[in-house]
């Protein structure tokens, strides 16, 4: 039988593990309305921002932008240029260009921004050209309801390659095939702009791959395509021009970093300086780009032969291995 006072320690160890008891369960009831109550907040804070940015937090259903403005009618390679409107920073969106090409996610990182992006199609037809809304916070909405672009051939009454509209604006007579723009390369794009301002002229009037801007600044014939070959070394793409028409190009200019280097000939080769530290690089001959292999020093290596030879001599004849002697003569009297 258990004396009264292990009854006594008994009854105070049970009332001490039920207050512990209590006491955990008390812990545990708290701790979950803390986390009921910022889940609460977290999911009403998404929903108060998904609204004002117009994001449908139920898997973002429901929301469908505007479609882009823009041009309905256009040309084949001409850039169309294309533009959304958003309040959204934060955001992304895409161009579906209607021809199976799509832009990349442009961000947007500011609110009341807007979105443009151009494009040129390659062959006539009709497209449609939707964008895309991506939420910096929950993911992609549907696409936007197409604008319809036609891409088509323009009225050219006289057949000479121009429309008529643009041959109006030029003061040419749109009935008449020997009259038609200054289009220097063909291109279909007239050397200057139009009188009124409705038609921009070519930037680059003989098509070389150089702006005529660019040509007038290194002094170059923005009207002879003959005077600039392109050349593409390690990605980058270089211009090599001839402006003293000597069939050698003597500027190399650099389109990434907008500057010129010059050449040089050896071998009949042409020396390039990609880096601007006036060392050579690279060597162009016959459409053909190799690395700079500086010429074998001949003239070098001679003067080392002969400052050899004469070094080991007057080694040689100080050690007295040789030695230089006058011949005596007797004159018998």
């Amino acid at each position: 039988m258990l004396s009264d006072g292990m009854r006594r320690m008994l009854k105070k160890a049970g009332s001490l593990q039920k207050n512990i008891l209590d006491l955990d369960f008390n812990r545990l009831k708290s701790a979950f309305i803390v986390l009921l109550i910022i889940f609460t907040l977290f999911f009403s804070l998404i929903s108060f921002f998904g609204c004002n940015n117009n994001i449908a937090v139920a898997g973002y259903s429901g929301y469908i932008p505007s479609p882009p403005i823009g041009n309905s009618t256009g040309d084949i390679n001409i850039d169309h240029t294309y533009i959304i409107y958003t309040s959204d920073s934060g955001s992304y969106w895409m161009f579906d260009w209607g021809d199976g090409s799509f832009s990349d996610w442009i961000e947007v990182k500011v609110s009341d921004a807007s979105v443009s992006q151009s494009y040129s199609w390659s062959s006539y037809g009709i497209y449609e050209v939707r964008v895309r809304h991506r939420s910096s916070y929950i993911g992609d909405s549907t696409w936007s309801d197409p604008l319809i672009v036609t891409i088509a051939i323009p009225p050219d009454l006289d057949g000479d390659g121009y429309n008529n509209d643009l041959e109006a604006a030029y003061g040419k007579n749109p009935d008449d095939p020997d009259d038609y723009p200054l289009d220097t390369d063909g291109d279909g794009t007239p050397d200057d702009d139009s009188a009124d301002g409705s038609f921009t002229g070519d930037l680059d009037d003989d098509n070389d791959g150089l702006s005529d801007t660019i040509e007038e600044s290194l002094s170059s014939n923005s009207l002879d395509d003959s005077d600039v070959t392109t050349l593409v070394i390690e990605q980058t793409i270089y211009y090599l021009v001839d402006t003293d028409d000597d069939g050698n190009g003597n500027i190399l200019y650099n389109t990434q970093t907008e500057t010129q280097t010059n050449t040089n000939i050896e071998d009949g080769k042409i020396c390039l300086d990609t880096f601007g530290d006036g060392l050579w690089d690279y060597t162009f001959q016959n459409g053909i780009v190799e690395s700079y292999k500086a010429p074998f020093p001949w003239l070098y290596v001679i003067i080392a032969v002969i400052l050899t030879v004469v070094i080991i001599l007057l080694l040689l004849f100080k050690m007295g291995v040789f030695y230089l002697y006058e011949e005596e003569y007797v004159v018998e009297e």
